[in-house]
Parts: C-alpha cells; structure tokens; sequence
C-alpha cells in the first residue's frame, strides 16, 4: 500500500483541492453528483434551487471527506460525523423517509466514483513538472484505485448509517411534539380525505381553520429560514395565526389566518415584505373554511409552477396576479401559437415593440386615449402615433377582436417576448397572407 501512503505533503494536497470551492474539478463532480442523487432520489424537488444548492453541499463535503480518507491511508481517513448528522436530519425534517437518506448515499457514491473514473482519478497522484496542479491523473495503479474504491465504500457505509441514525433521532422528536401528526393532517386535507371543521383540529394543528387563509411556499432550506419568510408575511398581513410544514411536493407549505377579509394594501404589504427575503414564494389565496385552505394551497402550486416560462424573475409569485395567466398557460406551447398569431409582429422583443404593446393593452383595457395616456405617462397624440403602428401591423380593423388580443397580450406579458416572435415568424411562414406584412415595429 505504499502508493497510498506517499507522503503526508500529497496527502495534503489531495484533501486541500477536494475541499476547495474554487477547485474546479471538485465543483463538477459535486454537481454531478448533485444532479444524479436529485433525479434519481428527489425527483419532487428538481426544480427547487434551495433544494439543489443544499444538496451540493453536502455532496461536496463528503466528497472532501473521500478525498481525504483515500489520501490518507489504507486503513481509512477521518469523517465528518456531524455533517453526516446534519444530513439525516435535514432530510427527516423536510419530510422524507429514512429509506432516502440510503439511496442518496450510494446514488451520489456511484455517481461520484463513475465521474472520478472518467476524469483518470484526479487528485490521486502527486505534481509533476508536466503537470504542476496533479491534475493529469496519469499513472494511477489497479492497486491503488482498488483501495481508493475500498475506502470509499466504507465512507459511505458509515456516512448512511450515522445520518440513518440521525434520521430516525429526528423523527422521534418530531412525533413527540407533534410535527408529524400536523403534517399528516394537513396532508389529508390538502387530498380531500378531511373536510370537516372541527375544534380538534384546530388543536392538533395550533392553526384556526374557519378563517380567511392565504398559503405561502416557501423555497429555502431548513425550518428557520422559511419561518423568518413566513413570520415577515405574517407581519405584513396582521395574520392571527400561522402554521409551517414541511411537504415533499411543494417545498416548504405556510399558511396564514384571518379572522377579517384582506385588504388589496395588506396583500401588496405581503409582496413586498416576501420580496425582500430573498427566497422564491408562492401565495395562494385568500381563501375561507377548510375548503379555502386546500385551494390556497393548490393556487399557490399553480403559480409556482408557472416559475419556468414567466418573463419577470420576480421573487413572490401572486395567484391574484396571475389568476388568468395560470389558466391560459396551461398549454404553453397552444397559448404561444394563440399570441402570436394574434400579435404577429408586434411580439419582437425591440424596446419600440414593447411600447406599442403597452400602449395597445392600456387603450384596449380602458376604451379611451385619454386614460391610456394618463396611465403611461405620455401625451395623447403619442398614444395615437403608437396605436397607428399598431393598426399598420394588425390590420384596420383590428379592434372588432378586442378580447382575443387583450388575451394575447396578457401570454406577452407572461412569457418572454422571444419565445412568442419565433412563433409569430414560423406562423408567418406558413400564412402566406402575412409575408409581405411590414415589420414595422423595428427600431
């Protein structure tokens, strides 16, 4: 085993550039590994930044435990127990089995070794003149990948069983301050298996259930950090009462209670104040009764799954903002044909496009030139000028389809400006009515 042990310097060197954040090698097999253990372990939260930025953390400091057990020696390196820990419970506290903290192991345990493998074990073998960072990982002998495999393997096994334990500690915990019995509840309610209102269940839950409720998702990691979003809300809102738990498929699920209806203030408020927390959100609401509880939940998932095709990177999604929007976004593809269609060129993303549009959606909401105008801060005579170059694109009569471009114009404002002109381009070529159309929104 003298390979493994060549001197303490490599030793060194090895575990310095597998802890790293900067070491680039190390950063790609992390979020390989990252990626591999979500979609094969946590298919639920592929979509959660928070969620994939935590597991990249602990992948990497395990992965720098590897580096540091197969630089040390044969019979082993040193281990982070309570990152092991923290890992088990983590997950205990987010939901998830005690079967997941296993699988996550040995997924990221494959993954890790396959893109070691391909990458020539880099890190293995000491600086050379023709290699001064160590990174060529030429040389490496069956014996010594043997033994790093070994040892490995037994970083691994070590590392499931501590969080496993953990895991199981946490869960303990939990039933007995009656975190799982909340969840469990609001789980049967959010599946329709409970619908009544009844004083017990107000008490199970520490939550009042005949009010007026708004639901907040919460991306972030951990308890702590979506409580502190939670509690600004609740701040902002003047809510009475407030329950956080922990569901697999939406992240971390609030709930805010009511006793009065909100006001449009109140809900800006709550905006703002999730805005400024720096984690993506979703509201859903608000809603009364026990029904109202469930469907704020489901308006909020709505929202939050629009995420992806929305034009505006915006913190806090709002279901009252984008109510219609979750309805004709349904069929993303069939809404952006429908747009594009509709605004032909005026879908270019050009600022001068972007006006017209504007302009065109405050004329059409109001009915009147005046209060476009008032609306946009521009003179009238501009409002007419823009709405002219409208006109040029859609044709004179463009307004006897008042609704349909209202509509269209309300998927421009959601979807990126890009996506429905590549559309409106392909429409065209295949409209041989709308080749000779003037671009007229050009700059």
């Amino acid at each position: 085993m003298t390979e493994m042990t060549r001197t303490d310097d490599h030793q060194l060197d090895v575990e310095k550039r597998a802890q790293a954040p900067w070491s680039a090698w190390a950063d790609r097999m992390a979020e390989s590994s990252a990626v591999a253990v979500i979609e094969e372990v946590f298919p639920s939260r592929r979509n959660s930044p928070a969620f994939r930025v935590e597991i990249t953390r602990f992948v990497r400091m395990n992965l720098a435990a590897m580096a540091s057990t197969c630089g040390a020696s044969a019979a082993g390196g040193r281990t982070d127990r309570t990152a092991m820990r923290e890992f088990g419970k983590w997950l205990a506290e987010q939901g998830f089995s005690v079967r997941t903290v296993k699988d996550a192991y040995w997924v990221g345990l494959r993954q890790t070794l396959n893109n070691w493998a391909e990458a020539g074990w880099t890190g293995l073998v000491p600086e050379g003149p023709e290699d001064p960072e160590g990174l060529a990982g030429g040389g490496v002998s069956g014996e010594l990948i043997s033994a790093v495999t070994g040892a490995a393997l037994d970083l691994t096994e070590a590392g499931a069983r501590e969080a496993t334990t953990a895991h199981d500690e946490a869960t303990a915990v939990f039933r007995t301050s009656g975190e799982t019995r909340r969840r469990d509840l609001v789980t049967e309610i959010l599946d329709g298996r409970r619908v009544d209102h009844t004083g017990s269940l107000d008490t199970a839950l520490g939550y009042r259930m005949a009010g007026t409720h708004l639901c907040v998702l919460v991306d972030a990691v951990g308890r702590e950090r979506a409580e502190a979003a939670l509690k600004k809300a609740q701040a902002a809102t003047g809510a009475s009462d407030r329950l956080l738990v922990p569901l697999a498929a939406s992240r971390w699920a609030g709930w805010l209670g009511h006793s009065r209806e909100m006001s449009a203030q109140a809900l800006s408020r709550m905006r703002d104040a999730l805005n400024g927390t720096g984690t993506w959100t979703a509201v859903g609401g608000p809603r009364k009764g026990v029904e109202g509880f469930r469907r704020a939940h489901d308006e909020a998932l709505r929202v939050e799954k629009m995420r992806s095709v929305l034009a505006a990177d915006r913190g806090c999604l709002c279901f009252q903002d984008l109510a219609l929007e979750s309805v004709l976004l349904n069929d993303v593809p069939g809404a952006t044909a429908f747009a594009a269609a509709e605004l032909r060129e005026l879908t270019a993303a050009t600022p001068r496009a972007d006006r017209i549009r504007e302009t065109l959606f405050a004329w059409l909401s109001s009915g009147s030139r005046v209060v476009a105008a008032s609306e946009l801060g521009v003179h009238e005579n501009t409002v007419r000028l823009r709405l002219d170059a409208a006109a040029d694109v859609l044709g004179h009569g463009y307004t006897d389809r008042r609704a349909e471009l209202l509509t269209a114009l309300r998927i421009c404002r959601a979807l990126r400006a890009e996506r429905l002109y590549r559309a409106a381009v392909e429409d065209a070529r295949r409209s041989p009515r709308r080749r000779d159309d003037s671009l007229a929104v050009r700059d």
